[in-house]
């Protein structure tokens, strides 16, 4: 008589070379055992959803059943159905780059979701580091050819959003918008609150459907003030560098809070409300669609690029190469087909995620990383 542990299919489940973790994602249930390393043969049972039954696992499994993760199932001969749980690729850059020799750009172009272009800042204040944080331009006054950013754009037929980020004269911001209504893809105009020179910006809410505004606000700003401009399709993001910060807007209704630091002096206060405990970790609200694709992608990022006012395509800071070099849609084709791409950067290629068995559960790699605020969402 042969036994197995089956755990349930809505268990998310993760083993590293040192922990395991099994993880209800309907009732938030688990069982997280650190210092227990599997066998090559055992982790490849727990991909299909299933532990043998054994003097070793039996504390952890009957922790498992208490918990109500999983069933013990008896059998003789026949083994019972087990399905690979882990996400099958009908098709992926590998299986065609082993097909022909290189992936095509039909099938690359189709990955671009997100484009953010940073357009104008007569803001000195804000430095690089900041900017960078903010997914805003540095200060620059340089001359914005729209027309030839769109042209770019133009093969993704996928395309959902653009940011416009920064200060742009009104006949082409308008010549963007009717750009992207021919397209359906709706635009973002995100702009600091000080730099908005009138309120007819505000007015071009009404005449385009495919328009909503992220305005970005800091301490300084009139609270009253940015009351009176607040309507459907604005949103408002408040910059935060101090604790002291977040009371200056609790007048403020369905405000996002935006974390920015000086490398010089990191705000400790603020960081610390940052970093997640084991617990809070513990507490995420995902689907286990998101635990499974978080094993392959960065979610946060993936299908998401930056043009900078100088031509240079960013992802997460990092710089891959110039739209004045190469056209956008062969940059792209290029790109992903690297081993450095950062959509495909995910936690347990990080050496000090790489055995923690929350990897998944964990926010993804972010900006704050990559600059070096803190090393992981759960350590500074």
């Amino acid at each position: 008589m042969n036994t197995f542990f089956f755990f349930y299919p809505h268990c998310y489940l993760k083993s590293t070379d040192k922990e395991i973790l099994v993880y209800d994602t309907l009732n938030k249930r688990y069982v997280y055992q650190k210092k227990y390393p599997l066998l090559q043969s055992e982790k490849k049972s727990i991909q299909r959803g299933y532990l043998t039954v054994s003097d070793k696992h039996n504390d952890f499994l009957n922790r498992c059943l208490i918990n109500d993760l999983g069933y013990y199932l008896d059998f003789e001969n026949v083994v019972p159905f087990m399905y690979n749980r882990n996400i099958e690729f009908v098709t992926s850059l590998d299986k065609e780059r082993k097909s022909i020799g290189y992936n095509l750009q039909s099938y690359t172009n189709s990955l671009l979701r997100d484009v953010t272009i940073l357009l104008n800042n007569g803001k000195k204040e804000l430095t690089v580091e900041e900017c960078l944080q903010m997914e805003y331009p540095i200060y620059n006054n340089a001359s914005i050819d729209i027309d030839y950013l769109l042209k770019q754009l133009s093969s993704f037929q996928f395309l959902e959003t653009i940011i416009l980020s920064g200060e742009l004269k009104k006949s082409l911001l308008c010549n963007a918008l009717e750009y992207a209504q021919k397209h359906n893809v709706h635009v973002i105009y995100r702009i600091l609150y000080d730099s908005v020179v009138n309120t007819t910006t505000f007015e071009l809410l009404d005449k385009y459907s495919n328009l909503s505004i992220e305005l970005l606000v800091d301490s300084l700003s009139e609270i009253a003030q940015i009351k009176t401009i607040i309507k459907d399709k604005i949103c408002v993001k408040a910059i935060i560098k101090t604790v002291n910060d977040v009371e200056k807007f609790k007048g403020l209704e369905d405000i996002l809070y935006l974390p920015v630091f000086s490398l010089k002096c990191v705000n400790t206060d603020v960081l610390m409300q940052m970093i997640l405990s084991e617990e809070e970790i513990l507490n995420s609200t995902k689907t286990i669609k998101d635990y499974l694709l978080s094993d392959y992608i960065n979610p946060a990022i993936y299908g998401h690029l930056t043009i900078d006012y100088d031509g240079s395509v960013l992802c997460l800071g990092n710089r891959i190469a110039s739209i004045y070099e190469t056209d956008l849609a062969s940059l792209v084709n290029h790109w992903i087909g690297e081993d450095g791409c950062i959509w495909y950067e995910t936690r347990k290629k990080k050496d000090m995620c790489r055995d923690c068995a929350l990897q998944s559960l964990c926010p993804p790699i972010s900006i704050y990383e990559k600059m070096g605020i803190y090393k992981c969402p759960c350590e500074i």
